[in-house]
């Protein structure tokens, strides 16, 4: 059984992970919620047009349909991945505060130092790892979302602990806000909206602004960061989805073939037929 495969029948995978399947020239576009925990060896993973950094017991939570590149890894890198979808998430987090998810992707990456805090994270993470590999129980759900249910818990309680340590229970500027309901609609638009203008829009500010914070952010241009989130979402269509380069120029709301093909050379300095042959 595949990965995806797995995730589909079951709802979440967990494996140990060097993460070397995350292209380190390229963006990839993730389809699941996934939380990566660092057990050995170092990384730094650009996700969204944002760097983190692990390193041994450092974690961070990934939103589906991210953009993920691996900067970095060292030759002993190794983690624990758990990828989850969108509806065993809801399940896991039923009755719970909206508030402590959306805690759980504002405060993505954290280091733990305490030894309680890791000794809580590897029982959680190893048991879940362990009754993965055991046949399917009749409770087999209810033990693994509910396993999942308390790292939503966990990485919002120690989230909330690591900002009022440092004093910083208001540390989402305006710009922050803005930089991520703008990555949000990106995910959502980005096959049919190409154009910054349409964005700033939606975000009742000007394009002049939102390339401000895109600048201050990430430091790419707002139009840059929207080309790359469309050409890792097309990448995806010529790899898995078997449509023809014509019907993926029409998915994405461009006027042609010609004009596809003239936007994906310049991103990656090859047409889409030959990147499509050049992964087969």
């Amino acid at each position: 059984m595949t990965y995806e495969d797995t995730l589909k029948e079951k709802g979440y995978v967990i494996t140990e992970s060097n993460i070397s399947d995350w292209d380190k020239d390229t963006f990839t576009a993730i389809n699941y919620h996934t939380f990566i925990y660092c057990i050995a060896g170092s990384a730094t993973i650009e996700i969204n047009m944002i760097e983190y950094t692990l390193r041994t017991n450092s974690y961070v939570s990934i939103p589906d349909d991210s953009l993920v590149k691996v900067i970095s890894r060292s030759d002993d890198f190794n983690s624990l991945r758990l990828a989850y979808t969108k509806d065993a998430g809801l399940t896991a987090s039923i009755g719970m505060n909206i508030d402590t998810m959306q805690n759980i992707f504002l405060n993505p990456c954290n280091h733990l130092t305490n030894a309680t805090e890791i000794a809580l994270f590897m029982n959680m993470l190893g048991s879940l790892l362990e009754y993965s590999r055991m046949p399917n129980f009749l409770h087999h759900s209810d033990f693994a979302y509910g396993q999942i249910r308390c790292l939503f818990l966990a990485i919002a309680e120690i989230g909330a602990i690591s900002r009022n340590a440092a004093s910083q229970s208001t540390v989402f500027t305006s710009a922050d806000s803005y930089f991520i309901n703008f990555i949000k609609l990106l995910n959502k638009h980005c096959r049919q909206q190409h154009d910054v203008a349409f964005y700033a829009d939606k975000l009742s500010i000007t394009p002049k602004y939102l390339n401000e914070i895109a600048r201050k952010t990430a430091n790419r241009t707002a139009k840059d960061i929207i080309s790359k989130f469309i050409v890792a979402r097309i990448k995806r269509e010529l790899l898995i989805s078997g449509n023809s380069v014509q019907r993926i120029a029409y998915d994405f709301n461009f006027c042609d073939q010609s004009s596809l093909g003239k936007f994906f050379k310049k991103a990656t300095g090859m047409s889409p037929v030959a990147f499509r042959h050049s992964h087969q």
